[in-house]
């Protein structure tokens, strides 16, 4: 698994450096935070639409590049605050990516206003805790392995 993890990061350290050095970027203090990734999921942020469809068109020619298919249909957009996306349409490969007012990223929904709803994963954490350790004839140890095994990463997912 960790040879799996390492070998991706190589091969897609290239469009993070690509997307650091754009121009369209959002720092936070000294940190790029622009690109977000987590396993195959990406995050790009930017403060302008302009900046964003710059930043889709920078990961598309790299999947073009590497053989990468980046996904339109199963990509979607956001725009956080009073800033409405009336007729900015973003692209990628010549197909449009739907706006949404609600994000879901991992296991938490961003949302349009700002705020970010986790209750799925607190739902999953208590449910799986009641289903594992709670269970019928389940004794204490075992209880104690079964919520470091299953409740708590899929509380931290």
């Amino acid at each position: 698994m960790f040879i799996k993890v390492l070998i991706f990061s190589l091969y897609i350290d290239d469009v993070i450096m690509a997307l650091r050095n754009s121009g369209y970027r959002i720092f936070v203090s000294n940190i790029f935070t622009g690109c977000i990734l987590y396993a195959d999921d990406i995050i790009l942020l930017s403060c302008s639409f302009y900046g964003l469809q710059n930043m889709v068109s920078i990961c598309a020619a790299y999947g073009a590049c590497w053989d990468i298919k980046f996904n339109s249909v199963r990509s979607q957009c956001i725009s956080f605050g009073n800033c409405q996306p009336s007729t900015f349409t973003v692209t990628l490969n010549e197909s449009p990516i739907q706006w949404t007012h609600k994000l879901k990223y991992l296991d938490g929904f961003f949302n349009q206003n700002c705020t970010v709803d986790y209750s799925n994963s607190v739902q999953n954490f208590y449910g799986n805790f009641i289903l594992s350790a709670l269970g019928h004839n389940r004794n204490k140890i075992s209880a104690v392995h079964l919520v470091k095994s299953y409740c708590i990463p899929s509380l931290l997912y």
